[in-house]
């Protein structure tokens, strides 16, 4: 059981919460409130870890709430363990709705969110009509890119890409573009011919960035900004950037985001000044996404 340890000393069995440097002892046996004995011993581990955080992380993040983020890293990592395996199911179920909702209207889709609502995540009969095409495909793309059939290459990208358009339009989906086109605002975006090279290039800077061990969350973003800037495919660019930067979070152990549909001018802005290598902005509005997120979720850290 990840973070649980059991040690047998002289004949006698001990229970340990271990988690990289950090050690608590549990006793002989299991306490009865497991979940609290959890939370307690990441919410320390959470504080004694930020105060020898990168000095460099926290100077771009100084104008913000970076321990909101780093606090929310450790809630997250102990939900996904299957001691709060329901608790993680319930979250699971409430972000996906969210998420799909505001993904899907940032790119003109006028599916309510009580349309959403009533889809299951896993549900698996046929989808009745082109709204419930449109909501089980979003669900279905990033259930794959949270799952462990993920695999972080260009298969996998397409892959979530197929599964998204694939039944409201199977010409296109998993296929990069076989023209040019624009992202929001007019933005000029990847030539057609030099995007498989292009994305070539984004996995091996994603990897590389990974080694480097580059901060998560500002990995995230980056890699978010130049999968845009490409533009791969002729459509669903947005949502599966979204979708993407959401399993590079999953896959550190930090929280996923909700980037809000009423909030989509100031997220093209962020997105522009960050290519253009003035990230600020968008760590503000990462926060400030995050902060919106968590609070229609109803969940403190």
């Amino acid at each position: 059981m990840k973070y649980l340890v059991k040690k047998v000393i002289k004949g006698r069995s001990y229970y340990y919460l271990q988690y990289k440097d950090y050690t608590k002892n549990l006793g002989q046996f299991l306490p009865g409130d497991l979940k609290s004995a959890f939370r307690d011993f990441f919410r320390n581990v959470a504080n004694k870890e930020f105060g020898s955080f990168s000095p460099s992380v926290k100077k771009e993040f100084k104008y913000f709430d970076l321990k909101l983020i780093e606090n929310s890293c450790y809630w997250y990592a102990t939900l996904k363990h299957e001691v709060f395996q329901e608790d993680y199911f319930n979250f699971y179920r409430e972000f996906i709705v969210l998420f799909t909702y505001n993904s899907n209207k940032s790119e003109g889709s006028k599916t309510k969110k009580s349309e959403v609502l009533k889809i299951d995540p896993w549900l698996k009969r046929k989808p009745k009509t082109k709204t419930e095409i449109e909501i089980m495909d979003s669900f279905a793309a990033f259930n794959y890119a949270f799952s462990d059939k993920m695999e972080w290459n260009l298969k996998s990208i397409r892959q979530i890409h197929k599964l998204l358009l694939g039944r409201l339009d199977p010409v296109i989906a998993g296929n990069w573009k076989d023209e040019d086109n624009v992202a929001p605002g007019d933005d000029i975006t990847t030539d057609f011919n030099d995007v498989p090279k292009a994305m070539s290039n984004l996995m091996d800077w994603f990897y590389r960035e990974m080694k480097n061990e580059v901060y998560p969350p500002v990995l995230a973003l980056r890699f978010y900004c130049k999968f845009e800037k490409i533009h791969p495919f002729l459509d669903g660019n947005g949502r599966v950037g979204r979708i993407l930067l959401n399993a590079i979070l999953d896959k550190f152990d930090y929280p996923p985001v909700v980037f809000f549909a009423e909030n989509k001018l100031e997220h093209s802005g962020a997105l522009r000044a960050m290519l253009d290598n003035r990230p600020i902005k968008m760590y503000k509005h990462l926060i400030c996404q995050f902060k919106k997120t968590y609070k229609s979720l109803k969940i403190n850290f």
